[in-house]
C-alpha cells in the first residue's frame, strides 16, 4: 500500500487565481496582484510536488500561455531578467537598451523600461513591477505623471498592435487602492486579482511535502501520520505556507517530531519555548488549589469546585479535545454569573495567580465601557486612516504581548453586539486580527466572563423584583439563573451561538451566607488594622463587643455581598478611625472599647477615655489647638444601640 505522501498527486485543485491570471493574459494590459503575494504556491505542473514562490509560479503560468520571458523590477535591485525560454530569447533581451542590474532608477527610467518591454515585438514578454505601492516618488505629482505615461503607452499600442498578443505588466501592491483610482477603475483592460490564503487542501499537500522532505514519516503508521498531518493543516488555518515552513524549521531546531508538531505551533504563535501549562510547579499547585482559592473567595464552595474542574482539563490540554480543535481554542472558558459582590471578579484574579503566579496577567475589560458600536475599535484598533490606527487594539496588543494570560470581561451582557461577535471568534477559532492585520492567538489563554444576569427580573410585583433570593438553595439558584442566562442570550442579546460556545462552563455563584459574610468581614477588617499599623505605627484593638457591633453594622444586607461589606467597613470603621487618628496624633495604641452611632455618624469609645463629645467634624482639630474641648467626665457606654442591631441582624439571618 502506498504511503499518503508518496501517493501520486494526479488530481489537485490549484488556487483560483491561477485561472484568473491565465485568462487575463489574453486581453489585459495590466494585472494588479494583491493579498498573499509573498507565499509559496503549488506547482501548476501535476508531475511536480514542489512549491514555488510567486515569480516562479507566474513564469509557469506565462510559459504555458506561450510567453518566452519574464522581467522583474523593484525599487532596490532594479531590473532583472527572471526567466527566458532559451539562449536566443535571453540574448535578444540583453541587446535591448534596458538598464539591467542597475540598482537605482527614477520614475522616468521606469517609464522608459515599461515602454521598451511593452513595445517589444519579437516574442511575448511580461514585466513584473514589485513593491508598486512603494515606488520612489518625492511628490504625488511625480507618481501621477508616471501612471499617465504608462497609460499613454498602453493606449498607443492598443490600436496599433501588429503582433499576436500583448506584453502585460504585473503590479504587485499591498492594496489595490494603492494605485490611482482613475488608473484602476473602469479600465476594461486592467484586471485586479486577489491572491487568497491557502485552503485546507493546499495546506495538507504542503504538510505532506514537508513531512516527506524532513523525514517525519519514518516509522510512522499510515493512519497516524495522516491524522497528524491533517491536524497540522487545520491548526494553520488562515496562515500562509511560509508559516508552515517556519513551523517545520522550529520542529527541526527543537528536536520535535510529527507527534509533537503542536509544540512547534505553540512556539511559532507565542514566540516562547517555555510552556507554563506543562510546568510541574503548576501541577503541584493544583493539588492545593481548593485551599488557595478558598482563602481568598469566601462562601462559594460550589463555584470553586466547578472552576477547578474546568481548570484541571485546561491544564491537561483537554479543553475541546472532543471537537479536534485542541490547539486552536482557548485553554479554558469560564462564565461566572450570580449576585453582585459575591467574588466573581476576585475569583478570576485568584485563578490568574494560581495558574501563572502573577495577578497582573489578568487583563480586565469592563464591558460597561464598550456599549457603543464605535468602542469595538478600542479592542481591535481604529480603521486605516483614523487616528490611532498604528497603535492597534488593546485586546489584540495584550494577547500578542502576553499570550499566557487570563482575559476577564466583566459584565459581558452590557457589551455592544459587535463586541460579542469578537468573542465568538475568540472562543471558536482562538484568534483575533486587528485593523492593522496583526493576529493574536488565545490558544494559551483562559477567557473569563462575568455577569449578573438572572438575579433581577423585569417585574417588581413580588420579591422586590428579585429572581433569586438568599433563601434559595444552590440547586434552586443554579436552575433559575441558568434559565435566565439562556433566555437573555437568545431573546435580548440574540446571540444564542455565543452561549452555545460557552457550553456547560457556566459557574453559578451563591448569595453570601452568614459564615461567608462573617469571613469576609473578618478578612477585610484585619486587613485595615494591619495596614494602619504598618503605615502609621498605630496598633488597633477592638473588644469582642465592639467587633460584634461593627460586624452587625457591616453585614446587614445579604443582597450587596462582599462589596457592600467593604463599603460599610469604610463608612463605619475607616472614616471615624481617620478622624480620630488626626485628632489624637502620636497616640501609639487605639483600644476601641465600644462603637456607637450618634447623629448618623459612627463613634469610637476608646479604653480609658473620658469624654462627652467626640471629634467628628469634617475638619480635624489638632490636640494642642486651643479650641479643642477637653473632657472631664467618663461616659457610660450605652448598650441599647448594640442590642437593637443584634436583634435586626438575627432577624435578617432567620
Amino acid at each position: 500500500m502506498k504511503h499518503p505522501v508518496n501517493d501520486a498527486q494526479d488530481h489537485h485543485d490549484l488556487p483560483s487565481w491561477f485561472d484568473e491570471v491565465s485568462a487575463a493574459l489574453a486581453y489585459s494590459d495590466h494585472i494588479v496582484l494583491s493579498g498573499n503575494v509573498g507565499d509559496l504556491f503549488p506547482s501548476s505542473d501535476i508531475t511536480q510536488s514542489a512549491f514555488k514562490g510567486l515569480n516562479e509560479t507566474l513564469w509557469e503560468i506565462l510559459h504555458a500561455a506561450r510567453f518566452e520571458a519574464l522581467l522583474a523590477f523593484d525599487p532596490i535591485n532594479g531590473l532583472k531578467i527572471i526567466h527566458a525560454a532559451g539562449p536566443n530569447q535571453l540574448a535578444a533581451l540583453q541587446d535591448l537598451e534596458l538598464p539591467l542590474n542597475a540598482q537605482s532608477h527614477s520614475l522616468a527610467d521606469l517609464i522608459e523600461i515599461h515602454r521598451i518591454v511593452t513595445e517589444f515585438p519579437e516574442f511575448r514578454v511580461a514585466l513584473l513591477i514589485d513593491y508598486a505601492s512603494h515606488l520612489d516618488g518625492s511628490h504625488s505629482e511625480e507618481i501621477e505623471a508616471f501612471f499617465v505615461a504608462v497609460d499613454l503607452t498602453s493606449r498607443r499600442l492598443r490600436y496599433a498592435e501588429t503582433r499576436s498578443g500583448r506584453n502585460p505588466t504585473f503590479w504587485l501592491v499591498d492594496y489595490p487602492a494603492d494605485l490611482p483610482d482613475w488608473f484602476v477603475l473602469n479600465n476594461a483592460l486592467l484586471r485586479e486579482v486577489q491572491l487568497e490564503a491557502p485552503n485546507l487542501e493546499d495546506r495538507f499537500r504542503y504538510a505532506q511535502h514537508l513531512a516527506s522532505s524532513l523525514g517525519w514519516l519514518d516509522g510512522q503508521a499510515e493512519a497516524q501520520s495522516e491524522r497528524l498531518l491533517q491536524q497540522f493543516a487545520l491548526a494553520c488555518d488562515g496562515k500562509p505556507l511560509v508559516a508552515m515552513d517556519a513551523i517545520a524549521k522550529i520542529t527541526d531546531a527543537e528536536g520535535f517530531d510529527l507527534n509533537h508538531i503542536s509544540d512547534a505551533i505553540r512556539v511559532f504563535r507565542t514566540g516562547s519555548r517555555r510552556n507554563p501549562w506543562t510546568s510541574p510547579v503548576l501541577r503541584r499547585r493544583m493539588q492545593d488549589a481548593e485551599e488557595m482559592l478558598s482563602a481568598r473567595i469566601k462562601g462559594q464552595p460550589h463555584a470553586i469546585e466547578k472552576t477547578l474542574d474546568i481548570l484541571s482539563r485546561s491544564i491537561l490540554g483537554l479543553s475541546g479535545a472532543q471537537s479536534g480543535a485542541m490547539h486552536t481554542r482557548p485553554r479554558g472558558v469560564l462564565f461566572f454569573v450570580g449576585p453582585t459582590g459575591v467574588g466573581k471578579t476576585e475569583l478570576a484574579k485568584s485563578v490568574t495567580e494560581l495558574l501563572f503566579a502573577d495577578e497582573t496577567l489578568c487583563h480586565r475589560f469592563d464591558m460597561s465601557e464598550f456599549m457603543e458600536e464605535s468602542s469595538v475599535s478600542r479592542l481591535i484598533g481604529a480603521p486605516p486612516g483614523h487616528p490611532g490606527h498604528e497603535k492597534g487594539g488593546q485586546l489584540v496588543n495584550a494577547a500578542i504581548r502576553r499570550p499566557f494570560s487570563v482575559f476577564l470581561f466583566d459584565e459581558v451582557e452590557k457589551a455592544h453586539p459587535r463586541v460579542l461577535d469578537l468573542f465568538l471568534q475568540i472562543i471558536d477559532e482562538g484568534r483575533l486580527t486587528d485593523a492593522r492585520g496583526a493576529t493574536a492567538y488565545f490558544s494559551e489563554a483562559v477567557i473569563v466572563f462575568t455577569s449578573n444576569i438572572g438575579v433581577v427580573k423585569g417585574s417588581q410585583a413580588d420579591n422586590m423584583g428579585m429572581n433569586v433570593l438568599p433563601s434559595d438553595t444552590h440547586a434552586e439558584l443554579s436552575v433559575k439563573i441558568t434559565r435566565a442566562v439562556q433566555k437573555h442570550f437568545r431573546n435580548k442579546l440574540q446571540r444564542p451561538e455565543l452561549l452555545n460556545r460557552i457550553g456547560q462552563n457556566v459557574v453559578v455563584f451563591d448569595f453570601l451566607g452568614s459564615s461567608g459574610m462573617n469571613a469576609i468581614f473578618d478578612s477585610l477588617l484585619d486587613r485595615v488594622v494591619s495596614r494602619v499599623e504598618a503605615e502609621h505605627g498605630v496598633a488597633i484593638t477592638l473588644t469582642p463587643e465592639a467587633r460584634l457591633t461593627l460586624k452587625q453594622l457591616c453585614i446587614m444586607d445579604a443582597f450587596e455581598g462582599g462589596r457592600g461589606i467593604a463599603n460599610r467597613i469604610e463608612t463605619h470603621f475607616i472614616n471615624p478611625l481617620a478622624r480620630q487618628l488626626f485628632g489624637a496624633a502620636g497616640r501609639p495604641v487605639f483600644a476601641i472599647e465600644a462603637i456607637e452611632e450618634k447623629d448618623g455618624k459612627t463613634v469610637f469609645i476608646l479604653e480609658g477615655e473620658t469624654q462627652e463629645e467626640h471629634v467628628s467634624g469634617p475638619h480635624p482639630v489638632h490636640p494642642t489647638h486651643p479650641s479643642r474641648k477637653t473632657t472631664t467626665q467618663r461616659t457610660k457606654r450605652p448598650t441599647a444601640g448594640a442590642d437593637e442591631w443584634r436583634a435586626r441582624f438575627e432577624k435578617l439571618r432567620s
